[in-house]
């Protein structure tokens, strides 16, 4: 998300740029403000290299890495309230 509209590649075929906050709320490669603890977490393994660790032993193995669920489970779990008003 860049000021309010998509830009992942992927998505924008389908949904265009401007998809409703249930489709943002399920995408995998979802960027913009942290939704929830799972996306703060997301973060901190691309910054510290985890992610492109599990992404490389996702290759070699064959078996998915469960980030993506692990992210929205804890994203369920704990969400950030982003509706200041």
């Amino acid at each position: 998300m860049v000021d309010g509209r998509c830009t992942d590649a992927v998505a924008l075929p389908l949904y265009g740029d401007t998809p409703s906050p249930g489709v943002c709320a399920i995408c995998d490669r979802y960027e913009g403000p942290s939704r929830g603890i799972g996306d703060t977490v997301a973060r901190v393994a691309r910054v510290t290299g985890v992610a492109a660790v599990a992404r490389s032993v996702e290759r070699i193995t064959g078996k998915p890495c469960g980030c993506a669920d692990r992210r929205r489970r804890l994203n369920d779990i704990a969400p950030f309230r982003l509706d200041q008003t």
